[in-house]
């Protein structure tokens, strides 16, 4: 519970380092490019904590006993916070702006993985097949999550453009190149939940069973939506409107496949 506690104060504060910055940028105030090395320092320690305070969780999962639905948001939110601080990490600036909203989300999980109670879930079969599935369920999860704040960030910078706000900061990253990554990383969710999808159904006795039959259409759908989103990027062009819609609808559906019945991915 204490590095809990410290995972989400080191979130805190890395927000507090970054937000202000943001705000002068959206603002169009002139700002230099931000030392990275406090906020990197800081965003190490939450997520270094925030992946202690989930010992318990992976304990319980390779030994097959209970745990919660808590957990598994909070083991998916660790991953969206390490993906995107690896991506300012290594200069990819598209990621700025959505900081704030992948370390709120993190620091929100960590905090009712602690303290809140949740319903309790068990694994059904302790093999290395189902384990797989999990983890890449998990991380489909995360970059299609970190997707949809990308489009997010692509529409409100298309806004800004159109109504002529946009200013020249080292923190707004150019529309193109929002994009351009965009579309890889949808590319990588949609390739990460085709896995899921295939290791479930190879792995998972009663993927198609009533206990999972939610989750297993839920997830189908999402996959279908996803993929009409790139074959209409690639083929149509489709941009705005048709992009966020897409991609929001896909996140609830995957959201409501992981999280809207008693059990995740085989367990109950």
């Amino acid at each position: 519970m204490s590095f809990a506690l410290f995972s989400a104060l080191f979130y805190i504060i890395s927000i507090l380092f970054i937000a202000p910055m943001l705000a002068k940028a959206q603002s169009g105030e002139q700002i230099q490019r931000p030392n990275k090395n406090w906020f990197i320092l800081t965003a190490l320690f939450a997520v270094i904590c925030h992946f202690i305070s989930l010992f318990p969780f992976f304990s319980n999962l390779f030994s097959g006993e209970n745990f919660t639905l808590m957990e598994i948001g909070s083991l998916i939110s660790v991953l969206i916070a390490i993906l995107a601080t690896v991506a300012i990490a290594l200069k990819i600036k598209t990621f700025w702006f959505l900081l704030p909203i992948v370390y709120c989300f993190a620091t929100i999980n960590v905090t009712l993985a602690a303290f809140a109670p949740s319903h309790v879930i068990q694994n059904l079969a302790q093999d290395l097949g189902l384990l797989l599935h999990i983890l890449l369920a998990m991380f489909a999860y995360a970059v299609c999550f970190i997707a949809m704040l990308q489009s997010i960030q692509l529409a409100w910078l298309d806004r800004k453009l159109k109504t002529k706000q946009m200013v020249i900061s080292p923190l707004l990253p150019p529309l193109m190149m929002v994009e351009r990554h965009f579309f890889r990383v949808m590319l990588s969710g949609e390739i990460l939940l085709t896995l899921t999808l295939l290791t479930g159904a190879v792995y998972l006795a009663d993927f198609f069973g009533n206990e999972n039959i939610q989750k297993a259409i839920f997830s189908f759908l999402a996959w279908i939506v996803y993929a009409v989103l790139l074959i209409g990027h690639w083929k149509y062009r489709w941009r705005g409107k048709k992009m966020i819609i897409y991609t929001i609808s896909g996140m609830i559906l995957l959201t409501i496949a992981y999280f809207g019945s008693r059990a995740m991915l085989g367990m109950n």
